[in-house]
C-alpha cells in the first residue's frame, strides 16, 4: 500500500511540473481587435519609449510564463486616464500567456488598464499607480497612422485632449504577491512525497533489525 501511494504522489508531481511546462504554450490566443476597440476597453493609454524591462520569479527551480514582467515606460503623450513621466506596466512574462513582446525601445503606443485578470484569476497584484497590459490588448509599435488614431479617438468633439505626463514615477516597483499558487502545491506536494519516502525507510529499517521468530539472538 505505501509504494501505490508513493507511486500515485510521484506521478502528481510529474502531472503538476507538465501543467507548468506545458499548459501556457496554448494559453494565449488573440482574435483580433481595433483601435477604437482597446481605446475603449483601456484605463489609459499613452505613448512613450520603453526604459527597462524586469521579471519577478518566485525563488525556486520551477519558472512560469505567468510570472509577472515589469516594463517602465518613459511617457511622451497620454491620450486617456493618467501616466506619470516613468510609468509601470506589469505584464506576463511570456508572450504564450499574453505578455507583452516588444522589441526595441519604441516608441510604443500602450494601453494599460487596472485589471490584471488573466484567464478567471490575476496573475499578479498590481501596485499603487500601476498598469497591466496584455498581448492581444493593443500594444504596439508606434506609427504615424496609429498615432493620427489615437488622437481621433482623443474625447472627439473637444478641445486637444492630449496631455503632457504627470510629473514623477508610479508603479515602478512590484507588488509583493507571494509565491504563486502552482509553486505553493508542487513544495506542498514534494514535502508529502519526502515524508511518505523517509516514512517508508524508517519502516524497512525497523523490519530488518526484528529478530526471527523461533532463533535467538546470541
Amino acid at each position: 500500500m505505501l509504494r501505490i501511494r508513493v507511486a500515485l504522489l510521484l506521478g502528481c508531481l510529474l502531472a503538476v511540473a507538465g501543467v507548468v511546462a506545458a499548459a501556457p504554450a496554448s494559453a494565449c490566443s488573440c482574435t483580433g481587435g481595433t483601435t477604437a476597440e482597446f481605446f475603449a476597453r483601456a484605463d489609459a493609454v499613452f505613448t512613450g519609449s520603453l526604459g527597462s524591462r524586469s521579471v519577478d520569479q518566485p525563488p525556486g527551480p520551477i519558472g512560469s510564463s505567468t510570472d509577472p514582467a515589469l516594463h517602465v515606460f518613459g511617457v511622451d503623450t497620454v491620450f486617456k486616464g493618467t501616466a506619470h513621466e516613468r510609468q509601470g506596466v506589469v505584464s506576463p512574462e511570456s508572450g504564450a500567456s499574453c505578455g507583452l513582446e516588444l522589441t526595441g525601445d519604441g516608441p510604443f503606443a500602450v494601453f494599460a488598464t487596472r485589471d490584471a485578470t488573466l484567464g478567471e484569476t490575476p496573475f499578479t497584484a498590481l501596485a499603487e499607480g500601476q498598469y497591466a497590459a496584455f498581448l492581444c490588448g493593443g500594444t504596439a509599435e508606434l506609427t504615424p497612422a496609429l498615432e493620427a488614431e489615437l488622437r481621433a479617438l482623443a474625447a472627439p468633439g473637444e478641445a486637444a485632449r492630449e496631455a503632457a505626463p504627470r510629473t514623477g514615477a508610479a508603479g515602478t516597483e512590484l507588488a509583493d504577491s507571494g509565491p504563486g499558487t502552482i509553486q505553493l502545491l508542487v513544495a506542498g506536494l514534494a514535502l508529502v512525497g519526502v515524508a511518505l519516502l523517509l516514512g517508508r525507510r524508517w519502516r524497512h529499517r525497523s523490519r530488518s533489525g526484528r529478530t526471527p521468530r523461533g532463533k535467538s539472538s546470541a
